[in-house]
């Protein structure tokens, strides 16, 4: 018999982390494959990595070592790649939060900033698929709140700009 005792943050993260994760599945479930040449935005050394590594992938299935090797690669997707392959991203960041995929993921949906480059990528997003995104974002806030951090003004700092993100994502709707 297993007694192992789940401290009640634990049980709290893993529930909200399940409900996330649902409606991200649903709400891009339908989103199609761009298509080999629509991959990736350049034809340099790097992009043609990230366009072999998602080749005739589909999303939500990529493998860990796939989306650990291109983490840092999201804005070199085309806005239909990053539509395709994010739900991928932001699948994998939940359960590993404090990875460099969740990082990324995290920056490449308005964390770094939302100018131009980023509202062409979230204006193919469907309603449901924003509200996916805010959901996730909201999961991230709330394990910066929860973080063992010892510098309280950073990770207030952290929650803030999360917080920002958040009402230009409910703009967007």
């Amino acid at each position: 018999m297993d007694c192992t005792i789940q401290h009640p943050l634990s049980v709290r993260r893993n529930r909200a982390s399940m409900n996330v994760r649902e409606s991200i599945a649903s709400a891009f479930k339908d989103v199609p494959y761009p298509g080999d040449d629509k991959i990736a935005l350049h034809e340099c050394p790097r992009c043609r990595e990230l366009r072999d590594d998602l080749r005739g992938k589909s999303s939500p299935v990529l493998e860990d070592c796939v989306l650990e090797r291109n983490c840092g690669d999201l804005a070199l997707l085309s806005p239909a790649a990053f539509h395709h392959f994010v739900p991928s991203y932001m699948l994998y960041s939940l359960i590993h939060p404090d990875s460099e995929v969740a990082f990324f993921t995290c920056q490449n949906l308005g964390v770094a900033g939302f100018d131009s480059f980023f509202l062409e990528r979230f204006r193919l997003f469907s309603s449901q698929q924003k509200e996916a995104a805010i959901a996730f974002l909201e999961f991230f806030k709330l394990h910066e709140s929860e973080d063992d951090d010892p510098d309280i003004r950073e990770r207030q700092e952290k929650q803030n700009k999360i917080d920002v993100v958040i009402k230009l994502w409910k703009e967007l709707s």
